[in-house]
């Protein structure tokens, strides 16, 4: 069976989860995607998109569970790199300006599992709300 071996499976693992809990993967959210990681120092000199294909077969391996793929996610996951995660998953929800009933409660459940308290969550998700205002 395939699993989450490192960080950069595990950040990649909960922005793909994060597009997918609308159950639509559109054009825009993988194009977001992928302007996230190409900022980040974590992945300078990867093939991202070699980690992009295994994560897509790993998510396709446990039915298509967001929840269950955040889960393999956050255990692989440094405490440094919780709340970037947390901000960049608030952008890949707010992509398309909706943010869905299912994607509030993977946002819930991100949360709890990145282990991020309510003041420090609500902190960023108005921050990103901000920023894509207009």
């Amino acid at each position: 069976m395939l699993e989450i071996i490192d960080e950069k499976e595990a950040f990649m693992a909960v922005i793909y989860a994060c597009m997918s809990a609308d159950n639509d993967v559109s054009a825009q959210e993988q194009a977001e995607m992928m302007h996230i990681l190409s900022k980040k120092q974590l992945y300078s000199n990867i093939d991202v998109r070699a980690i992009f294909v295994k994560i897509q077969s790993l998510h396709q391996s446990i039915g298509y569970n967001s929840f269950k793929l955040i889960e393999m996610a956050a255990t692989k996951l440094g405490e440094d790199l919780r709340l970037t995660l947390y901000a960049n998953a608030m952008d890949i929800f707010l992509t398309d300006k909706n943010f869905h009933i299912n994607e509030q409660q993977l946002a819930i459940y991100l949360q709890k599992a990145l282990e991020i308290d309510n003041r420090q969550a609500k902190k960023i998700q108005e921050v990103i709300i901000i920023k894509n205002k207009g």
